[in-house]
């Protein structure tokens, strides 16, 4: 695609590149938005390095850092304070502090000591953000807003959802989400697609390919009675564990479900409206032929999301000493579950994407 550099080209480039430092500039001098006190670290002095054993014999080096930082908030703001910081070169539980860098502090006492509490992050995370907005606006225009705006709104939804959950402590929530999840489907495809009916037949392939999956999986975990299943290995799990994971498990096989349906209905419908002549059968074999396609890497996809998920934990459990099976069982076993189940409905979008496209295409008109 050959890009023209034409007068109307120029100006929006203008406008995106002024847009993104005055962006910069605008998070990077927002200090007075905090009530925690910030922090610019101005010197850092790093002391003798010392070496470590502990009883699993691993070595590790710490080495501790005198530093010093200027208030940029608050009211000691300009007032020069002093920290101490403790690094190892393993950095499990802590992390190196650098000059220029600027960072949330907790005063400890009147004598200007400081304790280091985090990074300000805000900045990575707005300019990565701003990045995103860019380049869908570059790539696909209006749609690409719609599709932010769809995920801005999930978000809001799935955030007001947990709130509901923690102030009224319900006790089958999992239907809760269940019905978020339903809501994100809707919310997604009529913001996305359109009101028409290729959105008719992508939310009826992704509810009974979410649903077919999902009483498979429940169907599985009762009758083996759910064993060899450890639901207390869920992290800060405060609630009904098993709930738990079943709600994660379903917006996460709702997000791999839509992936593939949106696909193969897509590509169904651009089939139609190319070739109006097309039959029933074909636009069936040619859907099965596009989910073929793409069930491969979908799964390797889910696959590669778990590994990443779990690989701390994971290496952790073995430098202590714990065997294979024990590391699987309670690091691995409830993402490999949600990964198995996501699968089947990947696997089982496939046909029900492909039979009720080619109903609903199907034919001469």
């Amino acid at each position: 695609m050959e890009l023209k550099l034409t007068k109307k080209n120029i100006w929006k480039l203008f406008w995106i590149v002024l847009s993104g430092i005055l962006l910069y500039i605008g998070v990077n001098n927002d200090y007075d938005l905090y009530k925690e006190p910030l922090a610019q670290i101005l010197t850092v002095e790093n002391g003798n390095k010392n070496s470590t054993v502990d009883t699993f014999k691993n070595k590790d080096e710490t080495t501790e850092q005198k530093i010093k930082l200027k208030v940029l908030n608050g009211k000691n703001r300009g007032e020069i304070v002093y920290a101490k910081n403790t690094y190892s070169q393993s950095g499990g539980y802590d992390q190196r502090y650098y000059k220029g860098q600027k960072v949330f502090i907790k005063f400890e006492d009147k004598n200007q000591s400081v304790l280091i509490t985090n990074y300000k992050r805000d900045v990575y995370l707005i300019m990565l953000c701003w990045l995103v907005i860019v380049l869908l606006f570059l790539v696909t225009k209006l749609h690409g807003f719609l599709s932010i705006v769809s995920v801005l709104l999930n978000f809001v939804i799935f955030l007001l959802c947990v709130q509901l959950d923690v102030i009224l402590n319900i006790n089958n929530f999992f239907w809760l989400f269940a019905a978020v999840s339903l809501i994100f489907l809707i919310l997604s495809l009529m913001l996305v697609i359109g009101r028409n009916k290729q959105c008719f037949v992508t939310f009826l392939s992704i509810f009974v390919g979410t649903s077919l999956a999902m009483i498979i999986g429940v169907m599985a975990m009762y009758l083996t009675h759910d064993r060899g299943i450890h639901y207390e290995a869920l992290d800060f799990a405060t609630q009904s564990p098993k709930q738990l994971f079943l709600s994660a498990t379903i917006i996460g096989l709702l997000g791999a479900v839509m992936d593939a349906a949106t696909d193969i209905v897509s590509t169904l419908f651009e089939m139609k409206r190319t070739q109006p002549e097309i039959s029933r059968k074909q636009l069936f074999i040619s859907g099965q032929n596009v989910g073929k396609s793409i069930m491969g890497p979908l799964i390797n996809v889910l696959l590669l999301i778990f590994f990443a998920e779990t690989i701390t934990m994971a290496i952790l459990f073995f430098r202590t000493g714990n065997s294979i099976a024990y590391t699987f069982e309670w690091t691995m076993s409830l993402g490999i579950i949600q990964s198995l189940i996501s699968g089947i409905g990947i696997v089982l979008v496939i046909p029900s994407a492909s039979i009720l496209s080619s109903i609903i295409l199907g034919g001469r008109k």
